[in-house]
């Protein structure tokens, strides 16, 4: 009879103690990876690396690229880069609150008195969402955008917009926008491009001065896809439109004129083939 007591005894001890095992204790249920919580949820999105608030241009860190933020009026612009490791190396997002003009871009960052064909044929990979229409004021670019010097002339082949208050065009740069007529036409990366030529004195990469405008801007518009950047710079020598001798920067842009809006970059790269 005793033994039995005895065998029940420790039976029923070894019931309770597994009891207490699985039980989780209430302090241990904060997950996120704390101890004794569910490991974290990836929900697949790029996590912010690094954000810039001031306008500035700056090496990124662990990156061959730079960052250039330019910002006049409005609050809380900011551009928000993924870091080296995620989405390409250039992936960034910008957002922009009523300003008069924002500029963000991400990308090479030169100014060493080299012309482009130095650096062999360049390319650029890309995806991104955006804002709705209308979000960007009264103009606005997507796409690749830089400078160059000694011939100083501002670039842009635009592969993007969010249109306007005034103009549901397709088009973002003509005689209803930026006042110019068409500078010749090609084909590329799978569309035609119109070609548009300016002369503007204003803030540049040198000051307040008189410099050329370039803008090859894509029929359709895309959100992803894969650039020919050095084939532009052909095709503008074939309609008689040189870039200067020095290359300073070659990065992806977005431009807002105004507006209330966003860009979030899921991949960005560059790379350069011989």
């Amino acid at each position: 009879m005793k033994k039995l007591l005895l065998t029940n005894f420790f039976s029923l001890s070894l019931v309770f103690c597994l009891f207490l095992s699985c039980k989780t204790p209430e302090n241990n249920s904060t997950g996120g990876g704390q101890p004794g919580g569910p490991p974290p949820e990836d929900d697949g999105k790029l996590k912010p690396y690094k954000t810039y608030t001031i306008n500035k241009r700056e090496a990124l860190p662990g990156s061959p690229y730079h960052y250039e933020m330019w910002t006049e009026g409005g609050n809380n612009n900011k551009l928000i880069w993924y870091g080296p490791n995620q989405g390409g190396g250039a992936a960034f997002r910008a957002e922009w609150n009523s300003p008069n003009d924002f500029l963000g871009r991400v990308g090479y960052y030169w100014d060493a008195g080299k012309p482009y064909t130095y650096y062999g044929n360049i390319f650029c990979d890309f995806e991104y969402t955006r804002s709705d229409d209308k979000t960007a004021g009264d103009y606005s670019y997507i796409g690749i955008y830089g400078w160059s010097k000694n011939q100083l002339i501002e670039y842009y082949i635009v592969e993007d917009w969010f249109s306007n208050r005034y103009y549901s065009s397709w088009n973002p740069v003509g005689k209803d926008t930026i006042g110019v007529n068409s500078h010749g036409s090609y084909s590329l990366d799978g569309e035609t491009y119109l070609v548009y030529k300016k002369t503007r004195t204003g803030p540049s990469i040198s000051g307040n001065t008189t410099f050329t405008q370039y803008f090859s801007v894509r029929k359709s518009q895309r959100k992803k896809g894969t650039i020919s950047i050095t084939e532009h710079f052909k095709k503008w020598e074939n309609l008689e439109m040189k870039l200067g001798t020095n290359m300073f920067e070659c990065k992806f842009l977005v431009e807002a004129g105004g507006g209330t809006g966003w860009f979030d970059a899921s991949y960005l790269t560059f790379y350069q083939k011989d």
